[in-house]
């Protein structure tokens, strides 16, 4: 009885839950990739605030799917799943902080500066993903809790 809760609360959990963070996680490198953009094209900061509470939002929810053990059930039964959210979620922060790169960099109005954000954040989207993938090539991402016995 207690399984069947479990797997009813996982699925539950996939449906209502991670298929929006999922869909969130995609829309938001597309959105900070275009916020950037919107940046560049105008010349004006845009604010981070909104950004950064939904991230923590979405890391809220994929961190209570990983410690609730009746909610991990889903990365065993759906094994791309936990790879995909790991590294869509590394993505939006790596973006995200490449955002509040170039914000703040366009919060004063010289080209100089601006020049030299652009470089600051294209260094860190770089930096950022040869040092994720430095991360996944020696830590491979494996399914969560390699002790589950599937029944």
């Amino acid at each position: 009885m207690i399984n069947f809760l479990a797997n009813v609360c996982a699925v539950l959990y996939f449906f209502v839950v991670m298929l929006l963070i999922i869909f969130m996680l995609i829309a938001w490198v597309f959105g900070f990739i275009s916020d950037i953009n919107a940046v560049l094209q105008s010349g004006f900061a845009k604010s981070n605030e909104k950004n950064m509470m939904v991230l923590g939002f979405m890391g809220f929810f994929i961190g209570m799917s990983l410690v609730m053990p009746a909610l991990r059930r889903m990365y065993y039964k759906l094994p791309w799943l936990f790879p995909l959210v790991k590294i869509l979620y590394l993505d939006v922060i790596i973006l995200g902080v490449a955002a509040m790169i170039i914000n703040y960099g366009y919060e004063v109005q010289d080209k100089t500066r601006h020049t030299v954000f652009f470089f600051i954040m294209l260094g860190e989207i770089i930096a950022g993903r040869l040092l994720m993938c430095r991360w996944f090539d020696k830590k491979k991402v494996k399914y969560v809790g390699s002790d589950y016995s599937a029944e």
